[in-house]
């Protein structure tokens, strides 16, 4: 297969691993919020999603400059793949336990490994691949513990977390982009994606209340908009593969918001799953002596 090269970013700026590294961390602590969110509204998954990335796009609009409105090619997989990515994980939510989603969805970072050295040339370091082998028997984990009426929520899941790490090496290849264009294209590309295959399906996108739209709009831009305009920074400064495990740190505190707001407490399964993958995490960092610390 042929390896794609990224396009250069900003030449006159040099990349600052450990400014990237905040940016996906903040992402990540607002992403978590996810969970309780999708469990208040009372709604199906599919128009949650459409709703959620419409609010997100829209509310981005205005403060992306005109010039920075580029058309590209690679622009349509992206927003096919992001659309698809949040209809499984809000799916994935309302089918199975907020913790079971969340936690599955991570296996994202098993998927940039091969992705990103596929399509982008990028080699993983050692610790990269020690975290992912630990973060998948968490994931083994949650499965084999999982519910037999859980099963259509793991499969979409599974789904959500195999199209999140499409998400990551697209937005790494784009990262010559104005990170705000970037959310927006793909926020708004990915509602129209996910309305077209509601309707494509025979369905229909449900039509919401005032204080359900009004929670939608929030929705949209506290836990959607604004950490992908940070993660699609953190991306000019490091690879996905790092990007991903440190998304990792949003299920550390998703299911704390949905225990405080619903009670919905995760099996043991998934208890010990979430601690394997968050240990993915140390694996990442905490080796490595003086070189990891920088």
């Amino acid at each position: 297969m042929t390896t794609i090269v990224s396009p250069p970013g900003d030449p006159t700026q040099r990349a600052d691993p450990a400014r990237g590294r905040r940016f996906a961390l903040a992402a990540a602590v607002m992403w978590s919020v996810g969970g309780a969110a999708t469990k208040g509204i009372a709604l199906d998954g599919s128009s949650i999603a459409f709703y959620r990335g419409l609010f997100a796009g829209l509310a981005l609009l205005p403060f992306v400059p005109i010039r920075a409105w580029k058309p590209r090619p690679a622009l349509v997989p992206l927003a096919l793949i992001f659309g698809a990515m949040t209809g499984c994980y809000l799916g994935a939510i309302k089918a199975t336990t907020a913790a079971n989603a969340i936690f599955l969805q991570c296996t994202s970072t098993f998927w940039t490994i091969p992705l990103s050295f596929l399509l982008l040339g990028e080699r993983p370091d050692r610790r990269s691949v020690v975290g992912i082998m630990v973060g998948m028997v968490g994931v083994a984990a949650i499965v084999a513990g999982s519910r037999s009426g859980d099963a259509r929520g793991i499969a979409l899941g599974l789904a959500s977390g195999l199209m999140y790490g499409a998400v990551g090496v697209m937005f790494r290849f784009l990262r010559a982009l104005d990170p705000g264009w970037l959310s927006v294209a793909s926020n708004l590309g990915g509602a129209a994606a996910l309305a077209a295959w509601i309707v494509g399906s025979g369905g229909s996108i449900a039509a919401p209340t005032a204080g359900q739209a009004a929670a939608l709009a929030a929705f949209g831009v506290v836990q959607m908009a604004i950490p992908y305009l940070l993660f699609a920074r953190a991306l000019r400064e490091i690879g996905a593969p790092e990007a991903g495990l440190i998304g990792l740190v949003e299920p550390a505190l998703n299911p704390v918001w949905v225990v405080l707001t619903t009670g919905e407490r995760p099996g043991a399964a998934t208890v010990f799953g979430g601690a394997m993958l968050l240990a993915g995490v140390a694996a990442r960092y905490l080796g490595g002596g003086r070189r990891a610390s920088r």
